[in-house]
């Protein structure tokens, strides 16, 4: 391999969070609600780099409720942003509240190192965050390798929307966010999500739920 191929290929890489900002404009994301901070203060400067709007608030709750708001209006997942432990305690208070609701919303959070958190070996902001979240949402996920970010992505925003929909959580650690990939890779493993809450066949629907508008 030439020197030159060597720097091409060198050159022509991105990380977690780029990777995160592609698959949010894949699937129509076009505002973030949220407070920023380590480690996903990056993320939200990539977001505004690419068109989507970011509104900043004073607490994580507000910006929670906000996201759920917008996602009943819309009927699309709205998304909140916020730091590790506190800021993700306080955006799920309103995580909660879109669960029994019925509110599309997907609440991202960035938390730290798993290695020395699963190991209790103490870190800072060292929350096991997923677990957390799980009571409170109709699904939990995290993403550890950047190449998982759009199926990661793609089953939360299924989560919220299908059946009765609700809160999800997404946990993005810090080195996903920090990860490095190939970035023409790192494109074939995004994608958009299609239909993701399909309606029950009319004939299907009246032979199985003799319950007229259950289902509707």
């Amino acid at each position: 391999m030439s020197d030159i191929q060597s720097q091409n290929q060198s050159t022509n890489l991105t990380d977690g969070m780029h990777i995160m900002v592609e698959a949010l404009l894949r699937n129509g994301v076009d505002t973030i609600y949220g407070i920023v901070g380590i480690p996903v203060t990056d993320l939200a400067r990539h977001a505004q780099e690419r068109g989507i709007r970011y509104i900043g608030f004073r607490h994580e709750q507000s910006a929670g409720n906000a996201a759920a708001i917008a996602g009943f209006l819309t009927k699309k997942p709205g998304i909140c942003l916020t730091v590790s432990a506190p800021g993700f305690l306080n955006g799920l208070t309103a995580l909660a509240a879109a669960t029994i609701n019925g509110f599309p919303m997907i609440q991202i959070s960035g938390s730290s190192d798993r290695a020395i958190i699963d190991l209790q070996q103490g870190d800072y902001e060292g929350l096991d965050q997923m677990n957390v979240a799980k009571p409170f949402a109709k699904a939990s996920f995290r993403i550890n390798r950047p190449e998982d970010i759009g199926i990661g992505l793609a089953r939360a925003i299924r989560a919220a929307v299908s059946g009765r929909p609700g809160g999800v959580y997404l946990d993005l650690t810090t080195a996903l966010l920090g990860s490095v990939m190939d970035k023409d890779e790192a494109d074939k493993t995004l994608f958009t999500v299609e239909n993701p809450a399909p309606k029950m066949p009319l004939k299907l629907k009246n032979q199985s739920f003799p319950f007229p508008g259950l289902f509707d």
